[in-house]
Order: C-alpha cells, then structure tokens, then sequence
C-alpha cells in the first residue's frame, strides 16, 4: 500500500494559538444546563492523504505540549448532505474546496479545543464524504485503518519533532461522532475491530435522528457512552439523558438541544476520557 500524507495548513494555524469555544459546564444528568466561554491553545492540521492514488483529507487538533502520540482520538462529524441541503460537495473534495474549507474545518479548532482543556493528544477529523459511506475505496479507513492512521499520527510528530524519533505505536484509540457522523463511526469502528486498538465510543445524540436506535453503539473493549436528549425508561450505564427542558438558559445555537450536545459537550466527554 502506498501512503501519503503532507500538511496544508498555513503556519498562522500550524502554530500554537488561542482558540475560544462556548462550552457546556460539566454537569450531572438531567438537571439546568450552563455554558462558559472555554480558551485553550492548540495547533490546527490540515493533512492531504494520498492513498493508492485516491485523496483524502483529515484535520488534526494538537494541544500545545503535546509530545505522545501513541494515543489519539477521532472526531467523525454529521454527513454533508442533510435533508437534501448540500453543506460539503463531493466533486469539492479533491482539492479541499466550497463547504470543505468553508464549513467542515471547523470541526478541527471547534472540538479540538475543547479536548485541549484535558487531554493532551492529538484529535484526528476524518473529513467524509458521501461516497465513503458506500464503504469501498472512497473510504480512508476501508483497506489497512491502523496503518493508515499510523501514517498520519507519524505525519503529526515529525511536525514538531522532525528527526529522531521511529514511527509512534498506536495504543489506544477513543473515537466520537455527532449526530449523522454515527454512520461513518460504526464503519471506522467495524473496520478497527481486529487490531482491538478501540478504547472508547462516545456518540453525540444520534438517537434525535428517527431512524436510529436509542442505544450505546459498542465495540469490544471499549467504554462507550451516549449524550442525547432522547429518552430511555432503562438507560445502560454510559447513557446520558439531557432533557430538551435542561437547555432553557443556553444562549448559543438558539439553546437547540442537537446543536448544543455535538457541538458544545465535547469538553464535558474528554474530562471523563478512558484516554489520558
């Protein structure tokens, strides 16, 4: 297999610098929600993959401090066509270009910073396309996943340690999605399964979505959790019920309970990460 993988991002964002996200304060289950405004300092990664020829794009959040990077986790963020409102093209995919810059990036700074207020790790965002839900080649992680990711963990240490060090040994993996990105989860997690390398499952409200089920999406080995506002009368352990009503006094996204779990929650999940 031939890999690929070189940085793109310019170096006002490969350098250390702040980044501000409203979060919400770690709480328990079911009672009023709060938000913060939440800063910490990371550096923003923009890999081109090239994988037997076939290009994909995946983002990196790297905490500065950061020197380990045998553990990392996964953002997979919703689909880019929902309800038929295109927010990322496919034919746009190649060169990283329309709602792939313009909206998709995002996901990097906007869930990485969050991380970088406990974790010290890197968080991979693998950019996906329509087409890669079809599995086969258009997925990044159909053929190889663990070397694939081992190509582009390598890819973020010789960033900031160029000579020296042998390629990091993947040892743990947590892995996260919100709402339809729980699709291109399950995959990369089917797709992990052998190399056992999958600690952690934490899923972003996806049962808000009618086709879904109300229940933990697991992997072996894995601690998995659920933040949803869709009610269970007997919740597994891991599954926490955010009641429409407990977002009243959130300002942000028009205090929209989905928006407000998948994109201000991330900071409350990695406090309590199996991944340290």
């Amino acid at each position: 297999m031939n890999i690929t993988v070189t940085q793109k991002n310019p170096l006002s964002l490969t350098l250390p610098h702040a980044v501000t996200n409203l979060v919400i304060k770690p709480v328990m289950q079911g009672i009023l929600l709060e938000e913060m405004p939440l800063t910490t300092t990371i550096h923003e990664l923009l890999f081109k993959v090239i994988k037997d020829g076939t290009v994909f794009w995946v983002g990196a959040a790297v905490p500065f401090g950061t020197t380990d990077f045998t553990r990392i986790q996964v953002f997979f963020h919703p689909t880019v066509v929902q309800a038929g409102v295109i927010h990322a093209s496919d034919a746009d995919y190649s060169a990283f270009i329309g709602g792939w810059s313009s909206s998709l990036q995002r996901y990097i700074a906007l869930e990485g910073g969050q991380l970088a207020a406990s974790r010290v790790l890197p968080m991979l965002v693998p950019f996906t396309t329509m087409a890669a839900l079809q599995r086969g080649a258009d997925n990044m992680f159909t053929a190889d996943p663990v070397t694939t990711l081992s190509h582009i963990t390598y890819a973020i240490q010789t960033t900031f340690i160029p000579v020296g060090l042998p390629p990091p040994q993947l040892t743990a993996v947590g892995v996260a999605s919100f709402s339809s990105g729980i699709t291109a989860m399950r995959m990369f997690i089917n797709a992990m399964k052998p190399s056992g390398l999958v600690r952690e499952v934490i899923d972003f409200d996806s049962p808000f979505i009618v086709s879904e089920p109300a229940a933990l999406t697991l992997s072996p080995g894995a601690v998995s959790s659920c933040y949803t506002q869709k009610f269970l009368a007997n919740p597994p352990q891991g599954y926490k019920i955010l009641p429409a009503s407990s977002f009243a006094n959130l300002t942000s996204y028009n205090h929209d309970p989905h928006s407000c779990i998948g994109w201000m929650m991330y900071h409350t999940a990695m406090i309590t990460s199996v991944i340290v």
